[in-house]
């Protein structure tokens, strides 16, 4: 649903698009490579490393979307697409964000 909501006429719609991919980074990067993030928290663990598979998700299914929308004419769009692809590992972090189209 979120891929095709990428291509909203409303840029509401899309910048609220961009926040989503963000909170699912979040969680996507929390993924282990066995088990549930439930069973990491209940176990009290907070800092793990990204699995392979949750990286692959990340970089197959959710950063082409957000490079579409860090090009998007409304500057609200590229700051959220941009400030959820630098959260993701490998990829984001420590650049300047340029929200210029």
């Amino acid at each position: 649903m979120l891929e095709k909501l990428v291509d909203d006429d409303i840029p509401n719609i899309r910048f609220n698009v961009a926040k989503t991919y963000a909170e699912l980074i979040n969680v996507l990067k929390r993924l282990p490579d066995e088990g549930t993030i439930f069973s990491l928290d209940k176990a009290g663990k907070t800092d793990t490393a990204p699995s392979p598979k949750s990286t692959e998700l990340i970089q197959q299914r959710i950063l082409p979307s957000l490079e579409k929308l860090q090009k998007d004419d409304d500057v609200d769009v590229r700051y959220f697409a941009t400030t959820a692809v630098a959260a993701i590992p490998g990829v984001g972090g420590g650049e300047p964000m340029n929200t210029s189209p």
